[in-house]
This record gives structure tokens, sequence and C-alpha cells, in this order.
């Protein structure tokens, strides 16, 4: 006998938000929790004593830092044999299911692969400033679009017996003759995916309030001896203004079923709170007895796992340095450990790129297409080469095909825009890429394959077209992509002069002083600025 869903979690010191987030997750249909207390103050056996009298929890003392990866491959090699799918989420981060009130019903169309990628929901502040007391699910309803790039992130829930290793906190390598899909049925090679979230998401409320937001960042992130960045939770508030309320549509509909039931004889007066209802109806269930107990303390781990960290950890030692010949070397003895790891080949190709062989890269190439033809991340591997190759056609039709997979993919649609520059299709390349360049103002920042030589290119063409307002317009979204760069300033104030635009032109030149006032072009600029101005004034 064995359960069919348990997920896996490791916590320190967050233990105030751990029974909403076991109780919304048991009324959803996980059958067990494996928790990882990673040197709690309090600790997590005393925190959860309830819900490990009663068989839903087991815990286990992890200590150290950056133990992440070695916790899941600990929990997979300990508790895998118990459970159908395992899956490996965070504290700030809950499971929507979207076609049934139950995470089961949902896994059993996914049986066949090794594992479900589940699209993030990356979600804001609401405005909170310390803590709210009614806990995460009612207190965060804002999220960011579905296209905004975190959102590509995944998690996975896998199935343990066609695991080999996990890659890092968001996918795993798999056996051979499985891998992981999307809800859509769509291979996923990798951390990021494009969003899908017609039948499954995962709430990540990464912000929460700004009092956690401090909190998150003095205390670095669970896998890596890395601080966050302040801007990604200013980028994500800034974002989050899209309402998000499915979580608590399926609540709402479980609480009315409760009621409904009365053999539960359950009643939720109106004052009774979310987190209070969800504890109420939590207890009227019991996990089925497995008679596991587990470690109580997690010291040793595969050799096997450890020999495969170290040798990745000297990999990006070496690529920090710079020595792209010693990082091939490195992925070569990487793919001999796991040659079915379809990110070793891509990563690859794209080293050998970047020493001009391109020889060696294609070859890389053609082996990831073997083992996943037609694939998001090997097409997205094959359009770089075309690039860096020069070959537009190529690169149009690769591109074409990720756009299937990836309507609004952004990096997709800026190698289409410098194919399409490339075959001299102007018109067609303005078409896509001034929508891309727009939307990448509203986030700061072009995407990758967007660089500002391509936006100079679209813009010098609608200058030859006479086309002044246009061109000034895709400069001021440049300069909204990457404001410390003083040449998209002059630029910009220079299609306003061609426009006619004295005024605007004026103010965006004082701008590029602030930046450089002694920069060649702009004092070339201002000196055509003040002679234009008293030619201007003498007629």
């Amino acid at each position: 006998m064995m359960d069919y869903l348990n997920l896996c979690l490791i916590c320190k010191d967050e233990n105030d938000y751990l029974p909403e987030w076991l109780d919304y997750h048991i009324l959803m249909g996980v059958d067990r929790f494996y928790i990882y207390d990673n040197g709690s103050q309090v600790s997590l056996r005393e925190t959860l004593k309830e819900y490990i009298e009663y068989g839903w929890v087991i815990v286990v003392d992890i200590p150290g830092k950056a133990m992440q990866l070695y916790f899941y491959d600990h929990c997979l090699q300990t508790f895998g044999a118990y459970t159908y799918w395992l899956g490996f989420i965070d504290l700030d981060e809950f499971l929507v299911p979207k076609t049934s009130l139950n995470l089961k019903e949902l896994l059993k169309d996914y049986e066949a692969f090794g594992g479900l990628a589940v699209s993030s929901l990356f979600f804001g502040s609401n405005g909170h400033q310390i803590r709210p007391a009614k806990g995460q699910i009612a207190s965060y309803t804002r999220r960011t679009h579905e296209t905004f790039k975190e959102n590509e992130l995944v998690k996975c829930i896998i199935q343990p017996r066609m695991v080999l290793f996990p890659n890092s906190p968001h996918d795993f390598s798999f056996k051979d003759g499985a891998w992981c899909v999307n809800e859509g049925f769509l291979r996923v090679d990798g951390q990021y995916f494009p969003n899908y979230t017609n039948k499954i998401q995962l709430n990540h409320y990464f912000c929460r309030s700004e009092q956690e937001i401090e909190l998150k960042m003095s205390r670095g992130r669970p896998s890596q001896s890395l601080s966050w960045p302040r801007k990604r939770f200013e980028m994500v508030n800034l974002m989050a203004t899209y309402d998000e309320i499915s979580i608590l549509q399926n609540l709402d509909v479980l609480f009315q079923k409760a009621s409904a039931n009365s053999q539960r004889q359950l009643v939720f007066p109106d004052a009774v709170g979310l987190l209070e209802k969800m504890a109420t109806l939590s207890r009227t269930l019991r996990p089925v007895p497995l008679g596991i107990t587990g470690p109580l303390e997690a010291r040793a781990f595969r050799t096997e796992f450890i020999d495969l960290m170290d040798i990745k950890s000297q990999a990006e030692l070496v690529r920090g340095r710079g020595d792209i010949i010693q990082v091939c070397q490195m992925l070569l003895v990487l793919i001999k450990i796991l040659p079915q790891n379809i990110n070793f080949y891509v990563d690859l190709a794209v080293n050998y790129l970047n020493t001009n062989n391109t020889s060696m890269a294609w070859q890389a190439l053609t082996t990831a297409w073997r083992l996943a033809p037609n694939t998001y991340t090997v097409l997205g591997a094959m359009s770089l080469f075309f690039i860096r190759t020069k070959n537009f056609v190529m690169v149009e039709k690769t591109c074409h095909l990720i756009l299937e997979i990836a309507p609004h993919n952004l990096i997709a649609l800026a190698q289409l825009v410098e194919a399409l520059i490339g075959q001299d299709r102007y018109e067609e390349a303005l078409k896509v890429g001034v929508p891309v360049v727009e939307l990448s103002a509203k986030v700061g920042e072009l995407p990758e394959g967007m660089g500002a030589y391509l936006v100079k290119k679209m813009a010098d063409y609608l200058l030859e077209e006479k086309n002044y307002g246009g061109a000034a317009r895709l400069w001021e979204a440049g300069v909204k992509c990457q404001p410390w760069d003083v040449n998209l300033y002059v630029e910009y104030c220079r299609a306003l002069l061609l426009a006619d635009d004295p005024i605007a032109a004026r103010q965006v030149l004082s701008q590029a002083e602030m930046l450089a006032s002694q920069n060649e072009a702009v004092l070339a600029l201002r000196k055509q600025f003040d002679a234009d101005h008293r030619s201007h004034k003498k007629k």
C-alpha cells in the first residue's frame, strides 16, 4: 500500500505559515507531507505536533546552508517508495487545481509521464506593509500577467520511480524513456517554460508584505548562499495588477459542500475567517496509516548525488572565470553521467558557439534533437544557432515553431525581428518588433535577443520613411528599457527634433546631459540644438 500524492518542503523559522499551507493542501487531496527543518529556532515538531500525531506530517532535521537540493534528493531516496507522486514546492507556494477540486484527480491524466511541471503566477504585496493576520491566501489576491517573465518558472510534481536526480529547485533528471510535461502534455526540460494555467497553477506569494520582503532579503535564498535582489520584488509588485481569486473560489465550493453534508454537521459562521474554516474542515480528514516514521535527522546523502553536485559546482566556478573551453569539458563529463539530460547538450552548444566552434555546437544540438525533437528547449537553442550563423530563413522558421508553443514569448519574438531585418523585410519586422519594445518598456528591460541595435535598425527605417513620430515613440520605449544608456537619449532627441517637437527634445537632451554631460554625442547634439534654436529665432 502507498500514498498517491505527497509534498516535500524545506522550512526555517516560518512556523506560523505552516498550518495554513498544510490545511489548504490537505483539502486539495494531498496524502502526506515531508517537512525538512533547516534549523528553525522553534522546533517544527513542536509547532506541528497535532499534524504529526494524526500522521499527516513527518519532520526531518537537515542542518547546514544551501541544502535545498540535498534535501530534495534525500526525500526522493528516503520517502519516494511510499508515494506515486511527489511534489516539491515552497511555503509561499500553493497548488491550485482548476478542472477539479482535488489534485489527485487531475494527476491521473499524467500517469504516463515522469512528472508534471506546474506554471507559476507571481503575486505582489497587495499594499500590505506588515504581515496580515488573515494569512497568505486571503491577503494576496493581485498577481502578475501570465506573460510576465517570472511566470515561466515551473515547479514539479514527479513520479519518484522515474527520477534520477534533482537538477534545481524547479526541475529533475529522469530515467531513460521518461520526462516531464506541462498541463498541455508538452515536454518540459529545465526550470523555465511558457506559462500554461488552464488546468492547474502555482500561486506564488513571492512578495508578501513589505515587512516580510525585508526579512526574506536578509535571510537569502534557501538553495544558495545568495541574497534576493530588491529589484525583483519591486518588479513583481509593479506588475501585480490582475485580480486572481481561483483559489478562493475553490475553497468556497469546498466549504459549501461541507456545510451541506449533514453527516459532518459543520457550520461556518460568517464571522469565521478563512484560516479557521480551512482548519475546521481539514480536521475532519485523516491520512491512511502507512507506518512511515523516517529518520529524525538527515546527515548522510547519496554518494552519486554528492559527486554530481561537486562537478556542477566546479563547472560554475570555471564558468565564473570565463574559461569557456574548460566549461565545455566539464559539460562533457556531466553528459557522460546523465546522457539523457537535454540541458547539458543545449548548454554545451551555446558554449561552443561562444568559441565560434559551430560544427561542435551543431553536433551537440543534433544530439539534443534526437533525444527530444521539436521541443521548446531544443528549438530555442536551434534559433540561437541560426542567428549566430546568420541563417535568417531558418531563424524565422524556428521562431514560428517556438511561437506555436509560446505565442507571447518575447525572446522568440525578438529573434524573429532580427530574422526579418536580416532578410530586409522591415515592414514585417516593425509589426512584430514595435509591440515587443513597447511591452518591454513596461517592465524596464528589453528581452534577451532584442538589443538596442535592433531598436536602432527599426527606428532608422522609420526615419528613412519619414515617419519621425513613429521613430520617436520607438526610442521613447527604448529609453524606458535602458534608462542608463545615454546613446538612446541622443537618438530619441534627434527623432523628436525631426518630428518638430523641440520642447520634448529639450527635456530629453537635459536627461542625457544629467547622465553624461561630457559625452561627445551629447555635446554635438547640444551644439546642433542651440544652432537650430538660434536659426528658428531669426526666422
